[in-house]
């Protein structure tokens, strides 16, 4: 629900018609925002984007087909990747799903006709294996990782890597146009109804409850929604996992010992159920399960677990500081399930939280010299990072890793009803060529403070716009539009509405003024984070002096972090407790209960330092939760 006090209605109004003349009678309807439209300019994210799309271009189709190839019958002379796609791993195939998505987007985001051509041949090899297959199936893994599912044995979750493998089918016929991608993955989904309807809803919700399925039933709704495949309705609702979801919509937190990355996919799941449908529950199931994990289990970054777990109850997190937190995986699906409930309801919390993700928790995970990404992200004080390798880790955050900076443009704009919203500052160009207008996004963000807006066209276009001003800017930030100050603006958390008649090279310019702010880790407030607008700060130490085979590891795991000092923090003393050293970089200082001067940084500019995001107040705490679980092993 929006919520606009009258001071802010006001406020709309004198900015509604300032510097119009009069109100245009009728105005422009943009149409959806799509992949196509948008074209990223500069700043961090292009650069992150840049990176991916030279990772994506780097691998072998071949390589990440040989498995599939195997189960077909058909000779492949490719060597196969290590890491989770080695021939030993039952997990092997989730990456070419991954693989797909991410291409198919960056193809159409940077016109990248190797990645598009990647893509095509993708899809028609696997079309060949599934032909050769003959029943619709089509994986890296043989159907029998299925019958051992559906007779509730040990396996390593195939309906997950079914999930990835239909979802990047889905996503080239989505972007790319393929159909051949759209048939293959309706093929493999009515193999899959042909096995799992038979066996009963009471026997696959045990099922449900003994393995991982990734987001099913999020793809099985979008599959629907294109298509009107009533076959895949049906599957999605049989992959509804009411273990999970029956204490939801009554409002009670069952999210004690379960697996995060695991529970997550299948809210998003819920909650794109709502809009297809729009089966109320469905969305107030969601809506509670975002306020449980965004409000009681995540850590300033907007991550959330420890050890791929949430091990306590709500807010207790003072012990879940642990080496294996944060991980990236869940922050990925945090923002879809995000993103998706924004577009029921445009309530500003969920581009708030998606902006502190995306900064703090996606931006830092990228190795900017190496490509790759990380898995897990310490929350221990004193670690360091660490991040897969190109060709032997192909984990489950390297494949959404594969994704995060193709997705990046997606969560910029909206459109809702004749009002087009500007949700996320990212330099970019939003083209309505056909409409009469472009939309260019300047921005210095998230390091420096200014939007500015421009209308570029041919002739006056009477347009509604919606600018999100955001929490972490103080009262006394600016707006001009054409360099005329307005003196009425909204308050920080909610939305700057213009609706004018935009003359050619009409600018629009915001000047916030972030703010410093601080964090206390609950429920015993004996850490504290520190940051500036929109960014969280990590204390730097020196580099990480530690064996290279250790950086290429889920976490940090040696056992030996750096001893952090403790700082003095008063809150009645804020900010006046750190020491500015570069406003430009956003780089500060703070001092220990031992006189040490501690270096506070953007966590993005964190590399192969120690690091801490939370720093202990007064002395050391307790000894931390240790919790430590192989990825690998899943029970």
């Amino acid at each position: 629900m929006n919520r606009f006090p009258l001071q802010i209605l006001l406020a709309l109004t004198l900015l509604t018609l300032a510097g119009c003349g009069k109100t245009p009678g009728e105005y422009v309807m943009p149409a959806e925002p799509v992949l196509s439209r948008i074209t990223l300019t500069g700043g961090l994210w292009y650069d992150a984007m840049q990176r991916e799309s030279e990772y994506l271009r780097s691998l072998d189709p071949d390589r990440l087909l040989v498995h599939f190839r195997k189960v077909a019958g058909i000779p492949s002379e490719a060597r196969e990747y290590g890491g989770w796609e080695k021939g030993s791993s039952e997990l092997r195939g989730h990456s070419i799903g991954h693989y797909l998505s991410a291409s198919a987007r960056m193809a159409v985001l940077a016109n990248d006709t190797v990645l598009r051509k990647k893509c095509r041949y993708i899809v028609g090899e696997l079309r060949k294996c599934q032909e050769k297959n003959g029943t619709g199936y089509v994986s890296a893994f043989p159907e029998e990782y299925l019958d051992r599912v559906e007779n509730i044995q040990k396996v390593w979750a195939p309906y997950y890597t079914l999930h990835k493998i239909l979802a990047g089918l889905f996503d080239c016929y989505l972007y790319l146009d393929d159909e051949e991608a759209l048939e293959t993955a309706r093929g493999l989904v009515r193999y899959l109804y042909g096995r799992i309807i038979p066996l009963g809803k009471e026997h696959f919700q045990m099922v449900l409850d003994h393995t991982e399925q990734g987001g099913m039933n999020e793809l099985l709704w979008n599959m629907y929604a294109e298509t009107g495949d009533t076959v895949c309705r049906d599957l999605a609702q049989a992959f509804y996992q009411h273990s999970y979801f029956d204490s939801l919509a009554e409002r009670k937190d069952n999210l004690k010992g379960y697996h995060a990355n695991s529970y997550i996919p299948n809210v998003v799941g819920v909650a794109r159920e709502y809009e297809v449908t729009g089966d109320i529950t469905r969305r107030q199931i969601a809506e509670f399960f975002w306020e449980q994990v965004v409000n009681a289990r995540s850590y300033v970054t907007g991550g959330t677990s420890n050890g791929e777990h949430w091990n306590t109850d709500p807010y207790h997190l003072h012990t879940e500081l642990g080496p294996g937190a944060h991980e990236c995986c869940c922050t990925y699906n945090m923002i879809k399930l995000s993103d998706c409930l924004w577009g029921g309801t445009k309530d500003i919390r969920y581009q708030e939280y998606m902006e502190r993700a995306l900064i703090n928790g996606i931006l830092p995970s990228q190795n900017r010299e190496t490509r790759m990404s990380m898995y897990y992200v310490s929350m221990a004080p004193g670690y360091y990072k660490t991040w897969g390798t190109p060709d032997s880790s192909f984990w489950c955050c390297t494949g959404t890793g594969m994704e995060n900076f193709s997705r990046i443009a997606e969560y910029l704009y909206d459109v809702h009803g004749d009002r087009l919203y500007v949700n996320q500052f990212v330099p970019s160009r939003l083209d309505y060529s056909e409409q009469g207008f472009v939309l260019v996004q300047n921005t210095d963000l998230p390091e420096g403070s200014r939007v500015e807006i421009v209308i570029e066209s041919e002739k006056p276009v009477p347009l509604k716009i919606a600018v999100r001003i955001p929490s972490w800017t103080g009262d006394d930030y600016k707006i001009t539009i054409n360099k005329k100050e307005m003196k009425t603006r909204p308050s920080p958390g909610s939305y700057l509405f213009v609706d004018r008649m935009w003359n050619p090279g009409d600018r629009l310019e915001i000047d916030f003024t972030p703010v410093m702010w601080y964090s206390l880790l609950p429920v015993t407030n004996e850490y504290v984070t520190f940051g500036a607008g929109p960014l969280v700060l990590a204390a730097r130490f020196q580099e990480a002096d530690v064996p290279e085979d250790l950086r290429h590891r889920y976490g940090p795991y040696d056992g030996n972090p750096l001893e952090v000092p403790a700082v003095h923090f008063d809150p009645r003393n804020f900010p006046g407790q750190l020491k500015v050293v570069d406003e430009d970089k956003r780089w500060y200082r703070v001092k220990s209960t031992t006189g040490q001067e501690i270096d506070l940084v953007p966590f993005y500019d964190i590399h192969r330092e120690y690091f801490s995001i939370y720093l202990p107040v007064e002395k050391p705490s307790g000894k931390m939760n240790q919790i430590r679980v192989d990825p690998s092993e899943h029970i």
